[in-house]
């Protein structure tokens, strides 16, 4: 046992050991929405605490995610529950639990990592920066009218619609099937809302599903976590958009298998320079090469290995998150070729 405490992994049923600080800290979340999240989804996820002889002082949970990133499959974790119990703050607690999930997480080759912050400066000094801005709807508009209140027998239905939407247009996305939409229909349910469906009638004895609507009324205050549906569709049932809100905030994991996710319109070779005080394995010198199939991702661990005329960007770690992810352009690098993953879809709650 360190000084300070020591760190736990939680997995199954051991999860619900941090149910008591997590209804302490997050008391604006209703009763029901809490007991969804611990019978339903905190025994499938892993949970990391630190605690001392009196018990937990910290905790934090990271749910598994498969992700669809620039057309391939892979693992990462959104980290939710970050909670320290208010008599232990200021003590470097979370600071401790993100550095061993971030270790855990780089031991299984996991790309980037990512978060809802409740505030965003609790994060910006892990290198934690915003890749994803929510469109709002205007959620006192919606009328369910002329929608149906889609059931669990449809969860098939709605992976498949929005598999088909999010494929064409996005090209980060939380992976969706069966189980996916019968676990949101139980939050939806635990938030007193649902997720209604616009349906076209395409012969006598045959519907198509256009539309899907996740609307919540907790405690009263409606809100719409997401939208799916062609522009006409969703102006029909919302009106329009009120604009864009800045709602997810991601991280390199291991930065071999983060530059692999990009891609150039035509073959293009570029060498980087990264430094990670946090993951301090990221550090060093990369020398990659992309083209329509991928990124080929090299550590150079000779100084001045990097072919003279290759361009080299110094990046910090969340420098390079950025990159990836679009929202930092690097003028020259790649002539315009590269193929970045700035398309993101993430409104996934816990």
């Amino acid at each position: 046992m360190r000084k300070e405490g020591r760190i736990r992994l939680l997995t199954g049923e051991e999860c619900l050991e941090a149910q008591g600080l997590w209804r302490q800290v997050f008391s604006e979340d209703t009763a029901t929405f809490t007991d969804y999240y611990f019978s339903c989804k905190a025994g499938k996820n892993r949970g990391l605490v630190l605690e001392g002889q009196e018990g937990i002082r910290a905790m934090l949970y990271l749910t598994p995610e498969r992700v669809c990133a620039a057309g391939r499959r892979v693992d990462s974790a959104y980290i939710v529950g970050v909670a320290t119990r208010p008599d232990c703050r200021r003590k470097g607690y979370m600071s401790a639990l993100l550095k061993e999930a971030l270790a855990l997480l780089y031991r299984e080759n996991v790309p980037f990592v990512f978060l809802m912050p409740a505030s965003p400066a609790i994060y910006a000094p892990f290198d934690f920066v915003w890749i994803y801005d929510r469109p709002v709807w205007d959620a006192a508009a919606f009328d369910p009218h002329g929608l149906r209140r889609m059931k669990e027998a449809d969860a098939g239905r709605m992976a498949q619609f929005a598999s088909r939407i999010l494929e064409r247009e996005k090209e980060v996305y939380v992976l969706r099937d069966s189980a996916y939409y019968r676990e949101k229909l139980q939050e939806a349910a635990a938030q007193e809302g649902g997720i209604f469906g616009y349906e076209r009638q395409v012969s006598p004895g045959a519907k198509k599903l256009e539309g899907l609507f996740y609307y919540t009324r907790e405690e009263g205050e409606a809100d719409l976590p997401e939208v799916l549906a062609e522009a006409e569709i969703e102006r029909c049932f919302v009106g329009k958009r009120l604009g864009e809100k800045p709602a997810i905030m991601a991280r390199v994991v291991k930065a071999e298998a983060l530059l692999s996710l990009l891609s150039g319109d035509l073959p293009v070779e570029f060498g980087l320079q990264i430094k990670d005080p946090l993951i301090c394995q990221n550090s060093g010198r990369y020398l990659c090469r992309a083209d329509r199939q991928g990124c080929v991702v090299k550590r150079m661990f000779e100084k001045g290995s990097t072919p003279g005329q290759t361009a080299e960007l110094c990046l910090s770690a969340g420098e390079l998150t950025e990159f990836v992810f679009g929202r930092r352009k690097e003028a020259g690098l790649g002539g315009g070729n590269l193929r970045f993953l700035s398309r993101v879809w993430i409104n996934e709650i816990v």
